[in-house]
């Protein structure tokens, strides 16, 4: 499911090129999120189950506790969870695909950017 440039990140964190952080609460969204219908034959032409990907993520990750973070400009303010284990985690940036957050371009110095971008800005010269 996490073909191009989002792929190539998941192998930089495969190859621990890279520390990928989440939280319990990052966790349970993703988790919701896979088992809504648009994703039920994506995963089945894959042969994947939620709980196979879940597993994935979560080899791949380190886990940051959950604090509370203030962030007014945020669009959506569900995404507070992502900028509060970011700061809990001392990121080097946030990388992701969501709007609401890549419009704060950065939060408490730390930048938001597209896979795309992580990659161009941190590793030009990745071969993935």
């Amino acid at each position: 499911m996490w073909g191009g440039v989002p792929g190539k990140t998941l192998r930089l964190a495969r190859n621990q090129q890279i520390n990928v952080f989440t939280s319990e609460l990052l966790l349970l969204e993703l988790e919701i999120t896979l088992k809504r219908d648009k994703f039920q034959l994506q995963l089945q032409q894959r042969s994947y189950t939620v709980e196979d990907l879940m597993s994935v993520v979560q080899s791949l990750s380190n886990d940051c506790s959950t604090i509370s973070v203030d962030s007014p400009q945020l669009r959506d303010p569900k995404d507070t969870v992502v900028l509060a284990a970011a700061v809990v985690a001392n990121a080097e940036a946030i990388i992701t695909g969501d709007l609401d957050l890549l419009v704060l371009i950065e939060f408490n110095g730390i930048p938001i950017l597209t896979p795309q971008d992580f990659l161009s800005r941190y590793l030009p010269d990745s071969k993935l």
